[in-house]
């Protein structure tokens, strides 16, 4: 498929910001005659004041009138159609130690998402295509696409049931830990789509949530650079969760709970020999906290382990934790961190799983109202289970987004990544570079 010239982004953006420039005027008026606020979107009001930085609020929390989408109001929701234009530079695109390739790839990304406005119950729907081009690698060119809804019944003041549904098709990224060939002729694709529930009860201080969730994964066959076609429905897969969380609000901005999960994994073909089914299980005791204005999230730690049918494959277990938690060092500074450890499925021979162990802190930091400037460090080990094979990721990555008014918005981009592993020829180390420009209404 022949490639988007680069021409073609620079016409783009033009275009964009001439369109911001008549958006700046039609901004200008909306803020001499006012507008509505949507009430439960989460947008700002157009042509509001200017508000105050608040300290127990991150800095991507926070509401910029001027600078935030309005959208579109069809009768009760609101629409917010956008999309974004990018440039990359990758160092390293096929992920490998020796004989690097390096590319340029041009993405287009439409969206559109749609918010209701009710003051009771809530549905949401989103639709995305993504489509990136490689300037001289045009077999890994990639054409993706999302769409999916979720909502909340509220059935009593103290009680709701919430839900989602999502379908999506993905490619593997060359340099994740899932992409197991290396002899792939083009990126693995595969379909995958999320379902869950959830009923949410609360009496007085006490807080519970039975939830269950089903993922379906569906991988196409890619070519080989060796010959043959490579299967992929080996990987096709059903998995089923079930969750019971209970909690106790110890203050009003407090919450420490028990949670427990079951998993079921069910292949639609097993490995050859190996049936590569499974069970798991987690139990974990956590705090949902908010502590004044310093800091607010979620953390929790405990137990996992997958047992798996195949008696060859040796079951997995470990610590289960997690954490998801801003410090709002200033009202300009908000200090992210985050932690988890899971059990993902292994596709190397002779392994049932690794331990996923991933660890990362970033920090946003307001420059200017419409300047924000971003940075963020990233460590992960991935332990495989039945073979020797131990993965270090290391990342890090910096970045400046600039928002012109609230129709045009431009990043930049830098992120490295480097993996470090004691099988032969895994190691990489990649450099990216990309320029966005974004389009919303």
């Amino acid at each position: 498929m022949p490639r988007v010239p680069f021409r073609s982004l620079l016409t783009t953006t033009a275009l964009l910001l001439v369109a911001g420039a008549g958006g700046a005027m039609a901004a200008d008026l909306t803020a001499n005659t006012g507008a509505k606020n949507w009430s439960g979107s989460g947008m700002a009001p157009a042509g509001a004041a200017e508000t105050q930085d608040v300290r127990g609020q991150g800095v991507n929390e926070r509401a910029r009138p001027g600078y935030d989408a309005v959208g579109l109001r069809a009768g009760s929701f609101v629409v917010l159609p956008s999309i974004e234009v990018a440039e990359t530079y990758d160092d390293n695109i096929f992920a490998t130690e020796s004989n690097k390739d390096s590319d340029f790839i041009t993405s287009v990304h439409p969206r559109v998402d749609v918010i209701s406005t009710w003051s009771r119950h809530s549905l949401n729907l989103t639709a995305g295509l993504q489509r990136s081009y490689f300037a001289d690698n045009s077999s890994e060119n990639k054409t993706g696409y999302d769409f999916g809804m979720d909502g909340r019944l509220d059935i009593l003041r103290d009680t709701n049931v919430t839900g989602a549904l999502a379908h999506a098709q993905k490619h593997e990224d060359r340099g994740s830990a899932t992409f197991s060939s290396t002899t792939a002729a083009e990126p693995v694709e595969y379909k995958q789509t999320d379902a869950s529930i959830a009923f949410n009860q609360r009496f007085n201080r006490v807080t519970t949530t039975l939830g269950a969730a089903y993922t379906r994964l569906n991988y196409e066959d890619v070519a080989s650079t060796a010959g043959p076609i490579l299967d992929e429905d080996l990987r096709d897969r059903d998995v089923y969760t079930q969750k019971l969380r209970a909690g106790y609000d110890v203050s009003p901005d407090t919450n420490v709970f028990v949670q427990g999960s079951l998993n079921q994994r069910r292949y639609d073909i097993g490995m050859p020999i190996q049936d590569r089914d499974s069970k798991g299980y987690e139990a974990v005791v956590g705090s949902r906290f908010k502590l004044s204005t310093l800091a607010s999230g979620e953390v929790y730690v405990g137990y996992q382990r997958q047992n798996y049918d195949a008696t060859g494959l040796s079951d997995v277990s470990g610590l289960s934790y997690g954490a998801n938690v801003n410090w709002y060092v200033t009202p300009l500074s908000t200090v992210r961190f985050n932690a988890a450890s899971t059990i993902e499925e292994s596709d190397l021979g002779g392994s049932s799983g690794y331990l996923r162990q991933v660890v990362g802190v970033g920090l946003d930091h307001e420059l200017l109202r419409n300047v924000i400037l971003r940075g963020d460090l990233s460590y992960e080990n991935d332990d495989y289970k039945g073979t020797p094979r131990k993965d270090d990721y290391y990342g890090g990555g910096v970045g400046v987004s600039y928002l012109l008014n609230r129709f045009v918005a431009m990043g930049l981009d830098y992120d490295y990544t480097k993996r470090d592993s004691n099988a032969a020829g895994a190691d990489y180390s990649r450099n990216r570079v990309m320029f966005t420009i974004r389009g919303q209404l």
